[in-house]
């Protein structure tokens, strides 16, 4: 029995105090906030079905390793920043992949309430596909949408679930990040140094053929992907990142740059520098898994990176074990 109906049995008087507060309700719609109910939604151009096609073309046959249970992952893609046209291509191949391998099954879904503690529980891990700046927030164009209260609220929201994804990881959850997951949430630390760097540039634009060598082999998450190769070359964005919170001392890295190799970078860059891709770290009891390759589109039509994905994803999964000891301490 719903309310109304439990009051005209009991009161009439009472029914008539539900009808007003209802009418009150209806002439202030924004008795909820609109910074409490705001979901992003993007007008990202649709995947042609030639790529759909494309992208199944490239997908690994099988998973890395069997899975121990059946996962669940959560890609989330949402943007304050730059949108990166790659996107929606990454969705499809990163539903696809799961679907075809049986690695995982994917939620794909930008709804910020997927991270609400409760909610990421439900996941084995949480795959950010080159979300921009603070994601749990509306674009800055959007800003005089809101009342000061509800972008106050908006702000609240962002730290709230930024620190349940950080608590995720530390107890025990998995995430991967691509490419752009490393340029956001530069105020919350604790993103940063769980993502393990935040970015600083791109001396390498998304034209430019670079040389990418495979720093760490015998890796779990390395061998059955590059087997004997020690390098590859690619054409795509790669990063330079800021010097905090990056560390060798914290990271395993898998993956760096060599540009010696590849095309002059589009700024002056220390020829011997350290230019990492991808890595591996442990965090808390979680698992992180991190890769910067993943600017273009022909990115997810690629079996080589569409295999280093799906290695990325077990790993976070808790699947594929892989030793992440920081890369400085095996040098000694």
């Amino acid at each position: 029995m719903i309310f109304s109906e439990f009051a005209q049995k009991k009161s009439p008087k009472l029914l008539i105090i539900v009808i007003s507060m209802s009418s009150v309700l209806c002439l202030f719609p924004n008795h909820s906030s609109a910074g409490s109910k705001w979901v992003p939604t993007f007008d990202d151009k649709p995947v042609s079905d030639r790529e759909i096609e494309e992208v199944h073309e490239a997908l690994p046959a099988g998973p890395v390793v069997r899975p121990l249970e059946p996962r669940r992952v959560l890609v989330y893609s949402a943007t304050q920043g730059f949108r990166h046209d790659s996107i929606p291509i990454g969705k499809v191949a990163l539903e696809a992949m799961g679907e075809k391998t049986g690695a995982y099954t994917a939620v794909v879904s930008d709804d910020p309430a997927n991270f609400e503690r409760e909610a990421l529980e439900q996941f084995d891990a949480v795959i950010l596909l080159s979300p921009t700046q603070d994601f749990f927030m509306p674009s800055k164009k959007q800003r005089d949408q809101f009342s000061n209260n509800e972008w106050k609220e908006l702000e609240e929201r962002q730290v709230r679930l930024v620190d349940n994804l950080t608590n995720y990881v530390e107890n025990g959850g998995g995430i991967m990040g691509i490419h752009a997951a490393t340029d956001a949430c530069y105020e919350q630390e604790e993103y940063g140094e769980m993502m393990g760097a935040y970015f600083e540039s791109h001396p390498w634009t998304r034209n430019m053929k670079v040389t990418i060598v495979v720093e760490d082999p015998d890796h779990a998450t390395m061998r059955p992907v590059f087997g004997e190769s020690p390098n590859f070359e690619i054409v795509d964005e790669i990063y330079k990142f800021r010097q905090e919170p990056y560390s060798r001392d914290r990271l395993r890295i898998l993956l760096h740059l060599d540009p010696e190799r590849s095309d002059k970078p589009k700024r002056e860059v220390d020829m011997d520098g350290d230019y990492a891709v991808a890595w591996v770290q442990s965090v808390g009891e979680g698992r992180v898994f991190y890769s910067s390759i993943g600017h273009n589109k022909h990115i997810y039509k690629d079996p080589l990176m569409m295999k280093h994905y799906l290695a990325g994803i077990q790993f976070a999964t808790g699947d594929l074990k892989a030793d992440t000891t920081p890369s400085t301490e095996l040098e000694r």
